[in-house]
């Protein structure tokens, strides 16, 4: 290829980058200003995804029996994945009980990590006079993992507290985020080197 070619691809590469950057702000601006919806339309995206997971297994079942990686129970899980991911696309009712579970299983995961995360950092502590640079530079530290597994478990416990804003601030946080990854899409279509 030659380099006229070179640079007329990098540069469509370049452009292209950076559209797709400011899409994905707009994206999360959107979802940003409408955090509740955004949490919901995760709960949504669940349903798609066992629905369309479980018509996959039902598909390619009688495959993967004859090659001796599927049986009877598989066969049951897909039908029942099919059956919940349905209802969470098309019944408001079955969203909402799984967005409420979703949150609930958030809220138990955020407590017992904080639990292990505290653990996890007392046991560091141990290795405070290491030999090794990196581990007793770690082992230092030891007292981050605890402040980071209090709040974790202070986080969780204020989930259980207040679920709905715990619902809103998901759907800010993964707003955000998107933006995020939009700014840092556009810099690195700037700041891209030419061919």
């Amino acid at each position: 290829m030659s380099t006229l070619a070179c640079d007329k691809v990098q540069k469509m590469k370049k452009v292209l980058l950076i559209i797709l950057g400011i899409l994905t702000v707009i994206g999360g601006m959107w979802c940003a200003a409408t955090p509740g919806l955004t949490y919901l339309s995760m709960v949504w995206v669940i349903g798609f995804v066992m629905f369309f997971h479980a018509i996959e297994e039902m598909v390619t079942y009688s495959d993967r029996k004859a090659l001796g990686f599927a049986n009877g129970w598989n066969l049951c899980g897909s039908i029942l994945a099919f059956i919940c991911g349905l209802l969470i696309i098309i019944s408001a009712k079955a969203e909402f009980l799984t967005g409420v579970a979703l949150l609930y299983y958030l809220f138990f995961w955020l407590i017992f990590a904080g639990v292990f995360g505290i653990m996890a950092a007392f046991n560091l502590k141990k290795h405070t006079g290491s030999e090794i640079p990196a581990v007793a530079t770690a082992a230092g530290k030891w007292w981050v993992g605890v402040i980071f597994g209090i709040l974790m478990i202070i986080a969780g416990c204020l989930g259980f507290a207040h679920p709905l804003l715990a619902a809103i601030s998901i759907g800010l946080i993964v707003g955000f985020e998107i933006i995020v990854t939009g700014v840092n899409m556009v810099i690195a279509g700037i700041t891209m080197p030419s061919a």
